[in-house]
């Protein structure tokens, strides 16, 4: 029998046709809301969702690279505080976080490359906003008087 998963269930994906058995068809994976048996309206209804999917998927690089070209043409300026050679403190992702939010920019700190910045000097960070798309954001780091 073939059916179309319409929730995530073992080793099938949402959306994917797949054929197996009648019994294990009917008496667990549509009678538990896993699956939907394939006919003319359920195989509509799955070009519908593939579509509005696509659609929604387009939206999302969209909005992202806008948002890439906000952070490219942003620089961030950090102050440390050094005695000689030895710098005291770090610039983490939680600090350019906040930097970014102070200009009604929102990321995760997931989205950063690296976890801290210690040298002064700039910086490139690669930001990750979709898989698709990854900004490059410059901060300088300088000496605090």
């Amino acid at each position: 029998m073939k059916v179309i998963i319409i929730k995530k269930y073992d080793k099938y994906d949402v959306n994917q046709i797949v054929e197996i058995n009648d019994g294990f068809a009917k008496n667990f994976l549509i009678k538990k809301g896993y699956a939907q048996p394939v006919n003319k309206q359920t195989l509509a209804n799955l070009e519908r969702v593939k579509q509005n999917l696509q659609e929604d998927y387009q939206n999302e690089i969209a909005k992202a690279k806008a948002l890439k070209e906000e952070i490219e043409m942003l620089t961030l300026n950090f102050h440390l505080k050094s005695n000689g050679n030895i710098v005291h403190g770090s610039i983490t992702n939680k600090a350019i976080e906040r930097e970014l939010l102070k200009h009604n920019i929102k990321i995760g700190a997931h989205a950063l490359e690296k976890h801290s910045y210690n040298t002064f000097g700039r910086h490139y960070i690669n930001v990750k906003l979709h898989p698709e798309v990854t900004a490059i954001l410059l901060i300088e780091i300088f000496e605090e008087k």
